[in-house]
């Protein structure tokens, strides 16, 4: 039996392409032949899975959200001139977390810088990859970065406490330089800009803003929204448009289409043709609940499983509310955090107690 292994990161510990090998070794354990492509969903750690697919690794200095310098990392395929940059490479939370911070200071310049760079390829597609971000700027930096005229001019990188002040913003510039490359804003979240489900509601706290910050921040945010929807004519608030801090709907506002970040990332990795190969599909994740089911990669791995009708199986160390989906097999691995043996030792477990009939043998 042929096996699509797609592996996740596991955050903290294994990349994807760790946890595929991992779970690979646990296939051939079980007597069956694994077809190896590690996943991403747009999140940090689609680089990887991306570089597994044939995209090389380009190094840039730019910005952290905290203004500092520093190497990050972004993708191309020159063959089909293609860009994918990751947000998280430059203002991560990875990046900043163990620092001293305002979080109303921090600013995703060093993202746009990273675009920047890209863009210096002339690629014809651009992916966006948010996801995993320190800041909540609703991508004022970014634009910044990229070349727009904000009003009143920010004293050094346009961040959160910029946003309390904003009055406008010309887009000109920075479309300029987008100009010729399709932008793809790839999200992990269907979170729009502001209000009850944006993003300061959902995710501030998180990245250090105190719960009594919330009702300011998410008013700037949504002035600020206003402001970039004016200058674009469009609506920015849309499903995705709050990934990242808001960096969705500042993308948005240079011509950028949100889309789910899985689907275009398993189109990139190849993953629907292996797909077609395949005659079951097991992935992981470190905790499967409702959210597994929102945009994560694992989660539209196992879902396009059982959509062909393959039996699907989901590693895991934790299950919460909501974890159960159709027809998916969750299977613990031992361990919090889990580590490449216990992966693989689930997946052999997993596949050897499965009835022989359940595979279509």
């Amino acid at each position: 039996m042929r096996v699509l292994v797609a592996g996740a990161a596991l955050k903290g510990t294994l990349d994807c392409r760790e946890t595929t090998d991992a779970i690979a070794r646990g296939v051939r354990a079980a007597g069956h032949d694994p077809i190896l492509v590690p996943i991403a969903d747009g999140g940090d750690g689609s680089l990887a899975a991306l570089a597994a697919a044939g995209f090389t690794r380009r190094t840039a200095i730019v910005h952290d959200a905290m203004g500092r310098p520093v190497q990050a990392d972004f993708a191309w395929h020159a063959a089909r001139r293609v860009a994918a940059v990751e947000l998280a490479q430059a203002a991560g939370l990875w990046r900043v977390a163990a620092a001293p911070r305002d979080p109303w200071r921090l600013s995703t310049y060093g993202f746009g810088e990273l675009l920047l760079q890209a863009l210096s390829l002339s690629p014809q597609t651009v992916l966006a990859l948010l996801g995993g971000s320190a800041t909540q700027d609703a991508g004022a930096g970014t634009l910044q970065a990229l070349g727009a005229v904000l009003s009143p001019p920010p004293s050094g990188f346009a961040d959160a406490r910029w946003l309390t002040t904003a009055g406008g913003i010309d887009l000109g510039p920075a479309q300029r330089r987008l100009s010729g490359a399709a932008l793809k804003i790839l999200t992990d979240v269907d979170h729009v800009l502001s209000g009850p489900d944006g993003s300061a509601i959902a995710f501030a706290t998180q990245k250090g803003f105190p719960e009594q910050d919330l009702p300011a921040l998410d008013g700037a945010i949504a002035r600020f929204g206003t402001v970039l929807g004016q200058a674009a004519q469009i609506d920015v608030e849309q499903p995705g448009s709050g990934a990242a801090g808001g960096v969705g709907a500042a993308l948005l506002a240079l011509g950028g289409q949100l889309a789910p970040g899985a689907q275009d990332l398993f189109e990139a990795v190849g993953f629907f043709d292996a797909l077609s190969a395949a005659d079951a599909v097991i992935s992981c994740e470190g905790q499967v609940d409702r959210t597994t089911w929102r945009g994560k990669g694992p989660g539209l791995a196992v879902r396009a499983a059982i959509a062909r009708g393959l039996p699907a199986f989901l590693l895991c160390a934790r299950q919460g509310p909501g974890a159960q989906e159709g027809t998916v097999r969750i299977v613990h691995a031992e361990g919090d955090p889990v580590d490449a043996e216990a992966l693989a030792r689930a997946a052999q477990g997993a596949l050897s107690q499965s009835a022989q009939a359940s595979f279509g043998a």
